[in-house]
């Protein structure tokens, strides 16, 4: 009779150990478009009893079958991968701000274009063309200072916009800082969640999850490089220095100067939108306001110089046409058309000489217009790669994400196929189940004669 009782144990056992199945399955098809979610597994074992021995049992060395259960639950993550993963979405988020952020600068100058500085400065020399041609024209004279007004205010307005370029860019460093910082914090409690799930033996696989979420966000944020521990729990290091360990963090911060510390310490960030963004502030935007103020500068000394070696129409040295240092300070100081200095000799009203020579100085290898167009080349040389690179990694990222997917996602065919086989099981465990109670049925109600004399 024992047996019996056992075959229903064993029955029981398969019910069980299907109906978890189809539990397991149905989680992974209602999470298939579930961000961050792994794909789980459940893992069955055969249970061996013990033999039994003693005056009720004639077999002592031979143990019992004691049917099925699910020893575990599995992710189906690949660790290797999952590094791999959150390394090329580092890489990736510093390519994409970088290129994002140049193209910014670039569509700052808008070249060419024929509103743009090019053609600014074009006019102006040629207006200059206009008063040799007609040295007492007051009209002409006009406007070389109305092009030297244009040019000038577009000098400060271009360099108003880089500056606000650059303010954008520390918002979304200290920005990016921020979230790094709520990310570990997050993580930190995760860590210890987990570490405490995994002593009891409970399902942590959820908040698995959570943490490789949170780990890839660290990455793509500040660079963080995870290594993850035997009970589960994830290190983060930023630079080389800890920023999670266990349940503790250390705070992230950004100074005036864009330095990037953990802990206090500072640190050299090597991924992330963060590491773009730090060397967008301390190298290629300032690199490209200090190019934009040798273009107003260089204008500044042209100017002048001209200016310098010729008469305005009173027969005085030619006053200084432009003041000011730099693309936001560079202003327009002669205010008096007669003051240009068109001649190239005193008393020489009608001597328009200087002028023309002014006329050519659009041409100069050294001069202002040359200066710019360097830097129009070099920010559009340097788009150019940040999209390339952008467009290199992106395929890089498509394609590890790929391979994420096809280990860690959910495959509907291949849930159907073992919601299928669970359904089979399940019902061959309940036949096996039912036919043990009709055999207990036959063997209690049915056999044998009681109450006959």
């Amino acid at each position: 009779m024992t047996n019996w009782f056992a075959g229903i144990g064993q029955a029981m056992s398969g019910l069980d150990a299907a109906r978890y199945g189809l539990d397991v399955v149905s989680q992974n098809i209602e999470n298939a478009d579930t961000a961050g979610y792994t794909r789980q597994t459940i893992q069955q074992a055969a249970v061996v009893t013990p033999p039994l021995s003693g005056i009720y049992t004639s077999r002592t060395a031979q143990a019992d079958l004691g049917g099925v259960t699910v020893a575990s639950t599995d992710r189906s993550d690949d660790p290797v991968l999952d590094a791999r993963v959150r390394t090329e979405h580092g890489v990736g988020a510093s390519m994409d701000t970088s290129a994002s952020t140049l193209n910014m600068l670039q569509g700052v100058l808008g070249e060419p274009s024929s509103t743009g500085l090019s053609a600014q400065l074009s006019a102006f020399w040629t207006s200059w063309g206009s008063v040799a041609n007609a040295p007492d024209s007051s009209g002409a004279r006009t406007v070389v200072l109305q092009t030297a007004q244009t040019v000038a205010g577009t000098l400060q307005s271009l360099s108003g916009s880089i500056a606000n370029v650059a303010t954008q860019t520390s918002a979304s460093l200290d920005s990016d800082v921020s979230q790094a910082n709520s990310a570990a914090t997050q993580l930190a409690t995760l860590n210890g969640q987990i570490a405490i799930g995994n002593a009891v033996g409970q399902n942590v696989n959820s908040l698995l999850d959570q943490r490789d979420q949170l780990l890839d966000t660290l990455s793509k944020l500040v660079g963080g490089v995870a290594t993850i521990g035997a009970n589960g729990a994830a290190t983060v290091t930023v630079g080389g220095q800890a920023l999670v360990s266990g349940g503790s963090t250390a705070a992230l911060s950004v100074d005036a100067s864009h330095q990037v510390s953990v802990g206090g310490t500072a640190v050299a960030l090597t991924g992330g939108s963060a590491a773009a963004r730090v060397d967008l502030l301390t190298n290629t935007i300032p690199g490209y306001q200090a190019q934009l103020d040798n273009v107003a500068n260089t204008l500044v000394a042209q100017g002048n110089a001209i200016q310098s070696a010729g008469y305005d129409l009173a027969g005085n040295t030619g006053a200084p046409l432009f003041s000011g240092t730099g693309a936001a300070g560079i202003t327009v100081a002669l205010t008096d058309p007669s003051g240009i200095a068109a001649s190239a000799t005193p008393g020489g009203n009608l001597d328009g000489s200087n002028a023309l020579r002014a006329s050519q100085a659009g041409s100069s290898t050294t001069g202002a217009d040359a200066v710019f167009a360097s830097l129009v080349g070099a920010m559009g040389s340097a788009s150019a790669l940040a999209n390339q690179q952008q467009s290199t990694q992106d395929a890089v990222v498509s394609n590890v994400d790929a391979l994420h997917a096809s280990t860690s996602g959910v495959n509907y065919d291949e849930e159907v196929s073992n919601m299928l086989t669970y359904q089979h099981a399940f019902s061959a465990s309940s036949r096996v189940l039912t036919t043990i109670d009709e055999m207990l049925d036959t063997l209690i109600n049915h056999t044998g004669v009681v109450g006959r004399a």
